[in-house]
This record gives C-alpha cells, sequence and structure tokens, in this order.
C-alpha cells in the first residue's frame, strides 16, 4: 500500500531498532513477532496515525477547503467497464463524496489531469511523464476477440495469421493502441501493417461489431469477460506477442490531493478488498 520494496521496509525497521535500542520484533524461522516493546512502539503508532488523519480534516475545515466532490478522469476501457460498479461499492461506504466520472482515451484524461480538469486520471500503461504521480491500480492483458464462430482452437492465434485478420482498432491516442504498437514494434512490425478495416472509439461499439462478425479487436481482457463467459465473443491469445498492461491513477506531483480524493485513492488501491470490478 506504502509502494515500498522489502529491503525498504527492512531498512526503516532497523533505524528504529537503533533508535530505541532494542528489537522491534522476535525473527524466527516461522517468520516474525512484535517483541513486548514492537506492541507499545504498534499500539502509539497507530494512535498517531489516527491523530495525523483527524489533524488533516480539521486544518481542511478550518480553511474551508473541504470539498465532497471528487472528478476523475478515466480512459474508455476501466471507465465503461469496472469504475461505475467501484464507484458504486464506494459510495455504499461514503455516502457524503460526490464522485464525477468523465470518460475519454488514454491521451485525453492525461490532458485532463494536466489541465486540472479533473483530480485524479485512471489510465491504462505508463504515462511516461515525470512530472505525474502513478500508483497501480490493477493489471491486465490485451486479447484479440472474435465472433463465436471463429475456427481459431485452443485460444491462440499465430501471430501471421493476425497480421492478415481484419481488425477493428481503437482511435489514436488510446492506451490500448499504444500498448498494441508497442508489442508489434517488439516483433518488427507497426499498427500500418494490420489489416485494419475502421476505428471506433467506445469499447462497446468494438464489441457489437465485432459480434455482428464485421472482424476482430483488441481489448484489454477484463473489457470482455461476461462475453467469454456467455459464449458470444471468441478470445485469443497471440503466439509469442505478449500485451501485459497496468491500470494507473495518475495526478500531478506538485497537487495537493483533498482528503476525499485520497480516500478514493486508498479506496481502489486497497490489497485487502475487491473494490475495482
Amino acid at each position: 500500500m506504502l509502494h515500498m520494496s522489502q529491503p525498504a521496509v527492512s531498512t526503516h525497521v532497523k533505524n528504529l531498532e537503533d533508535y530505541f535500542q532494542g528489537p522491534l520484533f522476535d525473527r524466527t524461522s516461522q517468520g516474525v513477532k512484535l517483541t513486548k516493546a514492537g506492541e507499545v512502539f504498534y499500539t502509539y503508532a497507530q494512535k498517531i496515525l489516527d491523530l495525523h488523519d483527524e489533524m488533516e480534516q480539521q486544518i481542511e475545515t478550518v480553511f474551508q477547503r473541504e470539498n465532497n466532490q471528487v472528478v476523475i478522469g478515466a480512459s474508455t476501457t476501466i471507465g465503461n467497464v469496472s469504475l461505475p460498479c467501484s464507484i458504486y461499492l464506494f459510495k455504499e461506504e461514503y455516502p457524503e463524496v460526490e464522485l464525477c466520472l468523465n470518460i475519454a482515451n488514454a491521451e485525453e484524461v492525461l490532458r485532463m489531469v494536466m489541465a486540472d480538469e479533473v483530480d485524479i486520471g485512471v489510465v491504462e500503461g505508463d504515462t511516461e511523464s515525470s512530472s505525474l504521480k502513478a500508483f497501480p491500480v490493477t493489471s491486465d492483458e490485451l486479447v484479440l476477440i472474435v465472433p463465436p464462430n471463429h475456427p481459431a482452437e485452443g485460444g491462440v492465434i499465430s501471430l501471421q495469421d493476425f497480421l492478415k485478420h481484419p481488425l477493428i482498432l481503437r482511435e489514436d491516442g488510446s492506451g490500448t493502441k499504444k500498448i498494441l504498437a508497442t508489442a508489434l514494434a517488439r516483433h518488427g512490425y507497426s499498427v500500418n501493417e494490420l489489416n485494419v478495416i475502421t476505428e471506433m472509439t467506445t469499447i462497446f461499439a468494438i464489441k457489437s461489431a465485432v459480434e455482428a462478425g464485421l472482424g476482430g479487436s483488441v481489448v484489454p481482457r477484463l473489457a470482455v469477460r461476461k462475453e467469454a463467459y456467455t459464449g458470444t465473443l471468441k478470445v485469443l491469445t497471440i503466439t509469442g506477442m505478449e500485451m501485459p498492461l497496468v491500470f494507473n491513477i495518475v495526478y500531478p506531483n506538485n497537487r495537493s490531493l483533498s482528503t476525499k480524493t485520497k480516500l478514493f485513492i486508498k479506496f481502489l488501491t486497497n490489497p485487502e478488498e475487491s473494490c475495482l470490478c
């Protein structure tokens, strides 16, 4: 949750034990557990963290910066497929917070983030910007979707067959198309060499076109979980061409986030709960 490596955590623990001149953990072959001193430290650390959260809320109230609205920019796939359900779950727990969702392609979402038009963005792929902070939400992969009567067997298709297959792709500026282009480049090909019959800007239009037999398309796997389960679409992987992707929460390094925005980020990135549908 803190986005820290294991060695960094170990260094912090050692520094604490050096400072207090005694062990905070008993280390055994079965793992670690708190010493009595460690239990005292943990109790007070919890109080300090709770007090810190209370201080942040009180300061926002004093300076009249308490704002219950969080504006989210999300790229097309995650914005249409996963985030609406996540927002519903968040609202059940925090009904006082107003969440507004703006959906666009990844390039446009990043522009909105930098222009301060949204509080945070949720996009696929790397941002490639040193001025943005990025926190991973979930990982996925790109797959090829085709009509259910497609002759491919075993859930795979060769790269050469993929290059010849009629395709419906996302528009320029989409994170999906950028990841596909990167994967093709590793094999010495470009998007221009694909058999693209048309471009569409929404995942729902693409899925409908593929179901109707107009061609195939490359989409994140999470976008077609229902169709794969019901059998209305066939999902294929391209032999030898891995296309992993990570969805990230992004916002500028120099931006101070409101308490409610931090709360929503913590909700989405909590590893102990399945908050991303």
